[in-house]
């Protein structure tokens, strides 16, 4: 229904224009023909004589290409519909001109025989009859196409989010294996350091099931849950591990993929400061670079004297990267970077957007790492 409104306003909106164009030139015979033509009867004649007849004809037209359009696998009926829908156009007209003339005397002084008129009508009306059928195939290509894209950009964001969804689900389970798993290694050899995590664990996961729907969360509030993982690395690590965060209140309501500063600082403990016999710092540090936010989690400490059990999954940057390609597509950039076994400091730049406030497109694009 509303396609065939719109195919009716728009041909109404095409022959209004086209009849006042035509009621111009006829305005302006005069100074070529000396035929003298006022307005009123210009207006009149183009009214009555190319607008009442042609829009109803166009939109026929339009609703047969809309039945029949040449496509792959149509294509003879698609070509048969249009020559006997030209045809009947063609036809339709002479009767119209015939009936009409008589009354109005547009066309002829004295009408001649209806196939006199038809033959005038395909010599006069066969191109524009063509035209019209050309321009209904690229309207309703132009819609289909555009009815495609809809449909494939709906399915590649539910795709997205499916894939956020399994990659969430996966992160909760990854992290609390980790720190049972890191439970276990105290609890026969410090039971009083084993009691304090798995008090600390019960805050983190109280605040992990209290935490809001959704796949971007305030830094604020990622802060809090990264605090609470740490206080369970520090028991495990104590004096070895040294913890600092340093956030610009700038950034504290800027949106981040939940669950992704645990990731990050677990990636820097497993994989830096737990393979070192001394003492290490972790380092994160969040700060805007309009229009970006800056997010840096760096480990620095003394070389390994001996490996380490890694412990973990093996999720980790996988994971984050993964991630930040469904929430932001190219619009993002991890940077890993290693010295001398010594410092390991995982850079990430985000679109820098606030909470509450809408995110607005940037026409930036950064190359992700491959």
């Amino acid at each position: 229904m509303r396609n065939a409104a719109a195919t009716w306003l728009a041909a109404s909106v095409a022959w209004l224009v086209y009849g006042l164009i035509f009621a111009e030139q006829l305005v302006n015979m005069e100074r070529v023909a000396g035929v003298r033509v006022a307005w009123n009867e210009a207006l009149f004649h183009s009214l009555f004589g190319l607008v009442l007849c042609w829009v109803p004809l166009t939109v026929g037209l339009v609703a047969i290409v809309q039945r029949f359009p040449l496509e792959r696998g149509r294509l003879r009926a698609g070509i048969v519909a249009s020559v006997l829908a030209v045809a009947a156009v063609l036809t339709a007209r002479a009767v119209y001109v015939w009936a009409l003339n008589p009354v109005f005397g547009f066309w002829y002084d004295v009408a001649p025989p209806f196939g006199q008129i038809l033959s005038h009508s395909v010599r006069f009306n066969f191109m524009l009859a063509w035209l019209i059928v050309g321009v209904a195939h690229a309207w309703i290509y132009a819609r289909n196409a555009r009815a495609s894209r809809l449909r494939i950009s709906r399915l590649e964001a539910g795709l997205a989010q499916a894939r956020l969804d399994a990659l969430a689900a996966q992160l909760n389970p990854h992290f609390l294996f980790n720190a049972l798993n890191s439970i276990a290694e105290l609890i026969h050899r410090d039971a009083d350091a084993a009691d304090g995590m798995l008090v600390a664990l019960s805050a983190l996961l109280r605040r992990s099931l209290a935490h809001p729907s959704g796949h971007e969360v305030r830094v604020e509030e990622e802060l809090v849950l990264l605090r609470h993982y740490l206080a369970i690395e520090q028991l495990r690590f104590g004096d070895r591990l040294d913890v600092r965060i340093e956030v610009q209140p700038a950034c504290l309501d800027a949106r981040v993929p939940a669950l992704m500063l645990q990731p990050l600082a677990e990636n820097a403990i497993v994989h830096g400061i737990a393979r070192r016999r001394g003492p290490g710092t972790l380092q994160v540090d969040i700060r805007p670079f309009p229009p970006r936010l800056r997010i840096e989690v760096r480990d620095e400490g003394a070389a390994a004297a001996v490996p380490a059990a890694s412990g973990g999954t093996g999720i980790g940057l996988d994971t984050v990267r993964s991630r930040l390609h469904c929430l932001y597509g190219e619009d993002w950039t991890l940077d890993l970077q290693t010295r001398d076994g010594l410092c390991s400091t995982v850079r990430i730049d985000l679109p820098l957007r606030v909470a509450g406030v809408p995110p607005v497109a940037t026409r930036t694009t950064l190359l992700r790492p491959a």
